[in-house]
């Protein structure tokens, strides 16, 4: 009588093919996630009048670069704070001197400005600084 002859297997099982084609999918996203997230900055104004949670949106030459996701009163109650995300191509443009002013319609005896905003609301413009040191907190401008 022969003895059963045993083969071994030295193949993986092709039942694990899709285990590790969504372990390799689940690292590619969340590499994207992390590398594509915005910038948390906070700018802190007089008044936040017209600028919407959500909605207003951070310019920079016409493009838009970020949106207002919070704003809320300050801690000593004398001004507001919007919690900005701003597009992660803008880390190295956010430093010290960079600046922040709320765009409005202002009509007065001798200049008509912000014009375009009487049909698309609001907006906050930034001009990047020229300085090398980094920052997430900011003071925004009264005026243009």
């Amino acid at each position: 009588m022969e003895a059963p002859l045993v083969k071994k297997r030295t193949i993986i099982s092709p039942i694990w093919i899709l285990p590790v084609v969504a372990l390799v999918i689940g690292g590619w996203l969340i590499y994207k996630g992390v590398k594509d997230a915005g910038i948390n900055i906070i700018v802190h104004f007089e008044n936040a009048e017209s600028v919407v949670s959500g909605k207003t949106q951070i310019i920079y030459r016409g493009i838009p670069v970020g949106t207002v996701m919070e704003v809320t009163v300050d801690e000593n109650m004398t001004g507001v704070d919007l919690y900005i995300e701003m597009n992660s191509k803008t880390k190295n443009s956010l430093v010290e001197d960079t600046l922040f002013w709320i765009v409005r319609p202002e009509i007065s005896a001798g200049r008509i400005s912000g014009v375009n905003t009487l049909f698309s609301g609001s907006y906050v413009e930034t001009r990047p600084g020229t300085s090398k040191l980094p920052a997430r907190e900011f003071t925004g401008l009264a005026d243009s």
